[in-house]
């Protein structure tokens, strides 16, 4: 026992043993926001992957690349569904495509870099703070619809307003 304690705390100390491979089995995204008359949610999930993201790696960069088909975003029923997919044009723009790389391991947390393009425009984010979850790895973003180049809808003769500002919640599960 005492050995298999001291080859744990060798290899954990070892500078040398730096990068890491986690085997990703689930993707989420959550894109929320307020109206004048309460909240929204459109989620996307995708399960039983074997994706690797790779920490702390040191070469050639490696990345996680996944396209997201923007009908698969579900926002609780088919008139908001169906207003998400209005919004951010999914008929000129079927799908989401998010990237990530170089992701390092801080203490108690980990940052990377993060490429979303959605309605045909890329947003970069480099040094995204990514938190540990129990679920695996977290990041928010908060966007508004000048970043996407888009208007904020208005419903029933501008009686409902959507809030100017998204928030994008990801999650990478392991």
């Amino acid at each position: 026992m005492m050995r298999i304690l001291l080859v744990l705390i060798l290899i954990l100390l070892n500078p040398e043993v730096k990068e890491r491979e986690v085997i990703v089995t689930k993707k989420m995204i959550t894109v929320s926001g307020q109206t004048s008359i309460g909240g929204f949610n459109c989620d996307y999930s995708k399960t039983g992957l074997k994706d690797t993201l790779f920490i702390d790696f040191e070469g050639p960069a490696k990345e996680m690349v996944f396209d997201i088909p923007v009908r698969d975003f579900s926002c609780g029923n088919f008139l908001i569904n169906k207003d998400f997919r209005n919004t951010v044009k999914a008929d000129k723009h079927p799908t989401a495509k998010v990237k990530v790389h170089n992701i390092k391991s801080n203490y108690g947390y980990y940052t990377c870099d993060l490429s979303v393009t959605l309605v045909g425009k890329k947003l970069e984010f480099p040094s995204l703070e990514l938190k540990r979850v129990p679920e695996g790895l977290h990041a928010n973003l908060i966007l508004s619809f000048d970043d996407l180049e888009l208007e904020a809808p208005k419903k029933m003769g501008g009686l409902i307003k959507v809030e100017e500002r998204l928030t994008l919640d990801f999650t990478l599960g392991f």
